[in-house]
């Protein structure tokens, strides 16, 4: 039998100022940050205490921003969002440069990821399309995609629309047409309810990865 260490993904410190050196990431979760209590401490003042955590999700390894102050950068661009790591990725917390490098000796086929964000423009792609929004669609958007594979509360969604607490005596009609617009934007390009699910009476939830069509 395979060894179980020498297929388990890892975090490799590329300066001296990061410990450990290597790390298995063997756990359902693993800190980032510059507390000695987080699994890899980076000792550089631009890093937070908690700068960031890389979850486990069955085959794949989420990377989360922890609200830091300076933001969180693979292969150089800022993470909005959870971000799945690939193999060879480069991860840089804070303003520093890249400081860690992520290997996965056993990489396993995900999911297709049909909806990213062009984290740069502010863009959203569906496949290779870009997807046309106005400005309340982008806002719903973008708020959905924070969260994506969680439910978003009504409330919340009407606040990242309006800016303001959701009244369902005046805004339930404005959140479900805004909703329905969202939907007819994704199906010009794609298959907008695989991607956006409706919890009656709860919210929604955004599935941005896929399987790809047999």
């Amino acid at each position: 039998m395979q060894n179980e260490h020498a297929i388990l993904a890892r975090l490799i410190a590329l300066s001296d100022d990061v410990t450990p050196t290597e790390l298995l990431l063997g756990g359902d979760e693993h800190t980032i940050g510059r507390s000695m209590l987080c699994d890899v401490v980076i000792n550089r003042q631009t890093v937070s205490r908690l700068h960031a955590r890389i979850v486990r999700e069955g085959p794949r390894y989420l990377l989360h921003d922890a609200g830091s102050a300076n933001g969180t950068f693979v292969n150089g661009q800022l993470i909005n969002g959870p971000h799945i790591l690939s193999n060879h990725d480069t991860i840089a917390p804070g303003l520093g440069g890249e400081l860690l490098r992520f290997l996965d000796p056993d990489p396993t086929v995900v999911p297709h990821t049909r909806l990213r964000l062009d984290e740069r423009t502010q863009a959203f792609y569906l496949g290779n399309a870009l997807l046309e929004l106005t400005p309340n669609q982008q806002r719903l958007l973008s708020r959905l995609y924070r969260s994506q594979g969680e439910l978003v509360s009504r409330e919340a969604c009407a606040e990242a629309i309006w800016g303001r607490d959701y009244d369902p005596g005046l805004d339930a009609e404005a959140l479900d047409r805004a909703v329905s617009n969202l939907r007819a934007a994704l199906r010009r390009v794609g298959q907008a309810d695989e991607l956006l699910q409706t919890r009656r009476g709860m919210g929604y939830i955004l599935t941005v990865y896929l399987p790809e069509k047999s």
